[in-house]
């Protein structure tokens, strides 16, 4: 892996993993291999269709693709590809932290969604809705007169993504009833609403805490701005840090569809085992391309708090980190905040007061 692995490098990368060299290829099946690999987007090794690796590359594609497969074997050998598959994703990412990489990181959690979901990167994150297909979507735009049916919610534009549909229905069933209308039966129709109910409605609260010179005394708390829409910046919106100095930024989550029933698993029809909703907390330097801290944490039943260390740069000046809140189940439901941070000079009073509270959280350990 490399510090801008494409996707479908990463794919090759898990494919060729030591777990898969013992993928059965069965008598012919290196020619039911050629015939799958014409029918799948990336190209594979047509020198290795006997290759167990190869085998596996394929599998993970037609997974993505929904495609048919040849034969009930093909089917337990997916089985067993995807079951592997999330383990070794999660060391894939444990690597590519380490050496601080951000955008492979990105990357190999999106192909973590990809995996749960059977679907590629690009598809219409509509299309995690069961009963839901491309044709569907085209219901989903402004109607005007009598093609507009009673319910129907007042449109500016399309609808073109799954958060979007979420915040236009808001827990109701009319708004969806009225735009798929014939085109969906009830019975589907309920089916989406119940999936579309269970997503993950989340609302992000940041705030930095630590020392700064001139201060109570205490650690401090300084609430950052999540209101962010692009064009120029408030400067009452970037935070003053002391540079080449440890910072904590506490997310705390709230969850605002909350469920009558708990049920923390995700909706994920096509992975072979029932799965957990989690989340990934990334915060990157967008500019520099570097992690500078990874978080995993599980499913928010109501609310959840995470804290993710920040080591500010040595130098002087502006710097805006990003923290991105990426799903480990879903496409499309990720979040992205930018910390707009003016790095001041370091202070020896804020670094004693940080390194003093640090040993006195170790001691209490």
């Amino acid at each position: 892996m490399t510090a801008d692995s494409s996707m479908e490098n990463l794919i090759e990368i898990l494919s060729n993993a030591t777990e898969y060299a013992q993928l059965p290829v069965r008598h012919n099946e290196d020619q039911i291999n050629s015939d799958l690999a014409k029918q799948v987007p990336i190209e594979v090794n047509k020198t290795s269709y006997d290759s167990a690796h190869t085998k596996t590359h394929l599998l993970l594609q037609a997974h993505f693709c929904q495609m048919q497969l040849p034969s009930t074997d093909y089917h337990t050998d997916t089985k067993s590809v995807l079951d592997q598959a999330i383990r070794i994703l999660q060391a894939m990412l444990d690597t590519v932290a380490d050496e601080g990489w951000l955008v492979t990181s990105l990357r190999v959690v999106m192909l973590i969604q990809m995996v749960i979901q059977g679907r590629w990167w690009h598809d219409n994150t509509l299309l995690t809705l069961p009963n839901f297909m491309p044709y569907h979507i085209h219901c989903l735009r402004p109607r005007e007169g009598t093609a507009k049916k009673k319910g129907f919610p007042e449109l500016k534009a399309p609808i073109e993504t799954l958060p979007e549909l979420m915040a236009i229905c808001d827990g109701k069933f009319d708004p969806l009833e009225a735009m798929l209308g014939d085109e969906m039966s009830p019975q589907h129709q309920e089916q989406v609403y119940q999936v579309l109910c269970r997503l993950p409605q989340i609302s992000v609260t940041l705030t930095i805490k630590g020392w700064w010179e001139g201060g109570t005394g205490q650690k401090e708390e300084r609430p950052v701005s999540t209101k962010y829409q692009g064009g120029r910046r408030q400067e009452s919106d970037c935070i003053q840090v002391h540079a080449d100095q440890e910072y904590a930024l506490q997310v705390d989550l709230h969850r605002l569809n909350r469920l009558k029933k708990t049920d923390s698993k995700a909706h994920a029809p096509r992975f072979p085992k029932s799965k957990d909703e989690g989340w990934f907390l990334i915060v990157g330097d967008v500019e520099n391309k570097e992690m500078i801290a990874l978080k995993r944490i599980g499913y928010i039943r109501n609310r959840s708090s995470a804290t993710l260390a920040m080591f500010m740069p040595e130098t002087v000046g502006r710097v805006i980190y990003t923290l991105y809140i990426m799903s480990d189940s879903y496409l499309g439901l990720d979040q992205q905040y930018d910390i707009c941070l003016d790095v001041i000079p370091k202070s020896i009073e804020a670094q004693v007061n940080t390194e003093l509270a640090a040993e006195l959280d170790d001691m209490n350990v």
